[in-house]
């Protein structure tokens, strides 16, 4: 329903029912010109705010990436609010967290970060309570008006029945009364709706602002324009952890538009607080393309000296000869695993690596930010609403407690946008100019300076027995991240010897979370491990991995804490996927199939890869097969598209992602050098299926679809062609 047909509807409403006012005590139906102009602006609880024609706009708090996450939380408070989408509109909320003892801002009621696929999970239960909340007031707020009690009122389609006289009145009606303080109503002493009375979750819902964004309606922050607003861009070191020897600035701050030229100087590097992570030079214009033209103009002195040994291919050398020679960090011993390898009738002793990949976000980093004397407000599409609040903070003299924060739809962020750079630059240039300074970096900007997925090499040497039961386990993890395979994963706590080692190789390259982080190179190694000791077996993969998994007792994750580790889930799921996808049928030349389950973010995926070969290393994806374990699927659409979206992400990853290095100074800068994916080699078909566990409570679904669909892509094409896949991408010049 458009504005139009929603003040129609209000405006009939009214005329119908008209509205019951107390006036000097007495009650007194109002005429319906007189209730109309009742209407009024305001705000009931924290999610569900009206404006002064009786139009309501539902707030949520989670950042939005393209998670859907504005729609999932749309579903839950609509739910609990019994409206209807189409009755209202949808927005983010700005920032309602708290502050800690170190003045730094915090998450409150609501959790307003967006990662580690937590998002429906730690906001499931604050969204129902404070759609109960508010729909209790506005029951009370009518039951108040009709001097009827709570029991003789229902709410349904965003309005208040009167049992005993018929009447009914549209939620706008009670605002005035309902967005007073109330007393004796406190948010947490209202319980929300029984499962069984919920009648959205669980369905599924269409994107709420679908056809915005197809429309180019919807804004990004890319996108933002504020009053005032000069425009930045930034020349940043090439080198990495590179510092700024000297620049002259004569040529650029000659030309048209410019304002200032600042410089930028690295901060040292804190990985618990925002820093400024690389030395540049920025010139701040009236638009962005002459600010773009004039910091082409800037003559910049660089020292790079500090990363010229951050080579791609030294750093893979190095990598794979430590597996050898390297001193290892235990982080967990059972058993004695020399002697379970002896005594096995089969083992491997394989080697894996992969290289750093970038984020390569379809929208680059941008922030606006203006500072005065005693306040600041950023606008951002940043994963932290509380870290951008921080970071501006961190390069001002202003407390947290004195920054704005509003919240703008990301395109893209697969943990890149937790980074809080970008937001800090635009706070000091801002600072600097004393005007609203928007920050656009440019693509090479984007691939430059990253927090990479870490590079990492491993090796496996496992063992069964005759009858193909897995003995030994030894895993070892050498990588520029502590750990970026975690050498405590599964199957480690199915067998009975087992030992895992960690090797950080020293760098300059800057880590961080990239979907499933840990997970997206666990699954490949771990699963394409499994998947060679079922081939030593001579046992079916499916049924291989069926009897490592069948039977085993609850086990309690390395890394989540409070996530518990199901084997039967393991089970089910694939069964599922091989069902689905006709396992075991013959194929013809040149085509196999590879499976492959992994457990991440409380929640377990497995899938069923089909490929085509197309030449010695070239491939058609020609069916996907996936099945998910993610409790309460609140959105089942949301989670199908979460999936495919994992599905094509891990195949992109595994087929061209490399991020490369060349004395210490990034390489791959555009999509020219850091190929992704085309339509034409997306998988022909995805197949998702969504189990049933009876978890009643949503799980993570963000990341957890990825991590096994590499092995099981790597799995089909040794099954196609008898090329094991141990080296990624694979079509990289290593593989």
């Amino acid at each position: 329903m458009n504005s139009g047909g929603r003040r129609a509807f209000l405006r009939q409403s009214l005329n119908l029912a008209g509205l019951l006012v107390a006036v000097g005590g007495t009650p007194r139906l109002l005429r319906a010109a007189e209730a109309e102009s009742a209407l009024v602006a305001g705000q009931i609880g924290s999610v569900l705010r009206f404006d002064a024609e009786g139009l309501a706009t539902l707030l949520v708090p989670t950042p939005d990436m393209g998670q859907g996450m504005i729609t999932t939380a749309a579903q839950i408070l609509a739910d609990e609010l019994d409206l209807d989408l189409n009755q209202v509109t949808v927005q983010l909320m700005d920032f309602v967290g708290e502050f800690g003892e170190d003045d730094r801002a915090t998450s409150g009621n609501f959790e307003q970060g967006a990662g580690g696929s937590l998002s429906v999970m730690t906001t499931w239960v604050a969204l129902r309570r404070a759609g109960a909340y508010a729909r209790a007031r506005i029951v009370d707020a009518a039951a108040a008006h009709w001097q009827t009690p709570r029991s003789q009122l229902h709410t349904e389609g965003g309005q208040v029945h009167n049992r005993r006289t018929g009447q009914s009145l549209p939620y706008a009606a009670f605002v005035a009364a309902a967005s007073a303080e109330h007393g004796t109503l406190h948010p947490y002493h209202v319980e929300p709706k029984p499962l069984s009375e919920l009648k959205r979750v669980g369905r599924p819902q269409g994107n709420v602002h679908a056809r915005k964004i197809a429309t180019g309606q919807a804004l990004y922050s890319t996108d933002l324009k504020v009053p005032g607003m000069l425009h930045a861009v930034i020349r940043r070191c090439p080198h990495l952890k590179g510092e700024l020897v000297g620049f002259d600035a004569s040529k650029a701050e000659a030309m048209p538009g410019v304002v200032q030229v600042v410089e930028i100087k690295r901060a040292p590097e804190d990985l618990s607080a925002p820093r400024l992570r690389a030395a540049g030079v920025a010139v701040v214009a009236r638009s962005h393309w002459q600010a773009l033209q004039a910091a082409r103009a800037l003559e910049i002195t660089w020292d790079g000296s500090l990363a010229v040994a951050d080579d791609s291919d030294q750093l893979r050398e190095r990598c794979l000869q430590s597996l050898s020679d390297g001193d290892f960090e235990e982080l967990h011993r059972q058993g004695e695993v020399e002697a379970a390898l002896e005594s096995s009738a089969h083992s491997i002793d394989s080697i894996y690596f992969h290289p750093h990949w970038a984020h390569a976000c379809m929208e680059p980093n941008n922030a606006i930010v203006e500072v005065a004397s005693d306040r600041a407000t950023v606008w951002a599409g940043h994963q932290s609403i509380p870290g951008a609040i921080n970071a501006v903070s961190s390069v001002t003299d202003l407390k947290p407690q004195q920054v704005d924060a509003r919240v703008q739809r990301m395109g893209c962020g697969f943990g890149r946008k937790y980074g809080p750079d970008f937001v800090s630059e635009a706070a000091l240039l801002a600072s600097a100019v004393g005007a609203p300074v928007k920050l656009q970096w440019t693509r090479e900007d984007d691939f430059e300076h990253d927090y990479y997925n870490p590079m990492g090499a491993y090796r496996v040497r496992a063992g069964i027995d005759r009858e193909g039961n897995l003995r030994a386990w030894h895993l070892r993890v050498a990588s520029d991240a502590r750990y970026s395979v975690a050498p405590q994963e599964l199957p480690i706590g199915l067998v009975d010897a087992s030992l895992g080692e960690t090797l950080q190789i020293p760098t300059q390259i800057s880590r961080g979370a990239w979907r499933g982080p840990q997970h997206n190179t666990a699954g490949w190694v771990i699963q394409s491990a499994l998947d060679e000791l079922a081939e030593r077996a001579g046992i079916d993969r499916l049924e291989f991995l069926i009897r490592l998994y069948s039977g085993k007792a609850v086990l309690r994750s390395p890394n989540w804490p409070n996530a518990d580790i199901r084997p039967e889930r393991h089970v089910a799921l694939l069964r599922k996927v091989a069902a689905e996808s006709g396992w075991g049928k013959p194929l013809g030349t040149g085509r196999g199939r590879g499976i492959a389950v992994h457990q991440t973010f409380h929640s377990c995926a497995a899938h069923v890869v089909e490929v085509q070969m197309r030449g010695e290393r070239d491939f058609e994806v020609l069916r996907v097969t996936s099945a998910i374990d993610c409790g309460l699927a609140v959105n089942p659409l949301g989670v199908k598209a979460q999936v495919e979206g994992g599905v094509i992400d891990g195949i992109c990853a595994a087929k061209y992602g490399e991020m490369r290095f060349a004395n210490g100074v990034p390489v791959s800068s555009n999509f020219d050098r850091y190929r992704k994916l085309r339509l034409a080699e997306a998988p022909r078909e995805i197949d998702v299926h969504i189990l049933d566990s009876g978890d009643m409570e949503p799980r993570g679904t963000g990341e957890t679809a990825l991590p096994p669909v590499i092995p099981a892509l790597t799995n089909a094409i040794y099954a196609a062609s008898g090329h094991r896949v141990r080296r990624l991408p694979i079509m990289g010049a290593h593989s």
